[in-house]
């Protein structure tokens, strides 16, 4: 007898179909992966910036408060109306150099420059640099509001040097430092560091 075979048509594969919707799953599994990935990126980025500048932002706060402890604030560099400036000028007891705090270049740097005479000569170094970093100093509030030591010498040749507050009385100076960063760009809080330190400028207790 004589066998006839048939051909099995009951294994198929996939279909055009299938495979697309196959394809289209795995391209969405795959793009979730990515933007997961480029965030998790992105946070860390960003929790770097912020942790390097805050620990920029207190070894400049600890420098500048030094400095004016261990020194004597310029009068270039007090205010007479309690408004803030980019700039303190100080005088160091030790070694009689004349150093200056300045925020600049459109509130993305704060240097202190040494052995200056106007802020801008000297030797300059570079606490904070933002530049690139999402960052500034917020300008509404940033700066330093600062009084000189009134002592007997200057109340009796100039009496502009109490101004602040207007009273004759013997006193020391102080500085109030403000160094608020902003970071519009990150969609991240804001930090904010502000201290009052006052000049252990002895000479202002001297009677007249």
């Amino acid at each position: 007898m004589r066998k006839i075979y048939k051909k099995s048509t009951s294994r198929k594969g996939f279909s055009l179909i299938e495979l697309m919707v196959a394809m289209f799953i795995f391209v969405m599994v795959m793009g979730g992966m990515v933007a997961v990935s480029v965030a998790g990126f992105r946070s860390y980025g960003k929790s770097k910036a912020i942790k390097t500048v805050t620990e920029d932002v207190g070894f400049a706060i600890n420098s500048i408060a030094k400095d004016v402890r261990m020194g004597k604030i310029e009068k270039s560099s007090a205010y007479a109306d309690g408004s803030r400036k980019n700039k303190l000028m100080l005088t160091r007891n030790s070694t009689r150099q004349k150093i200056c705090y300045v925020i600049s270049n459109d509130n993305l740097k704060l240097s202190v420059f040494e052995g200056t005479t106007n802020c801008s000569d000297g030797t300059e170094k570079v606490l904070i640099d933002l530049t690139g970093s999402g960052m500034i100093f917020d300008s509404a509030t940033v700066g330093f509001r600062s009084c000189p030591s009134a002592s007997a010498a200057n109340i009796l040749t100039d009496p502009g040097y109490y101004a602040c507050p207007s009273t004759a009385e013997l006193r020391r100076g102080w500085a109030e430092i403000n160094l608020n960063i902003a970071s519009p760009s990150m969609g991240t809080d804001s930090i904010s560091v502000q201290t009052t330190v006052s000049s252990r400028d002895y000479g202002a207790e001297v009677a007249p």
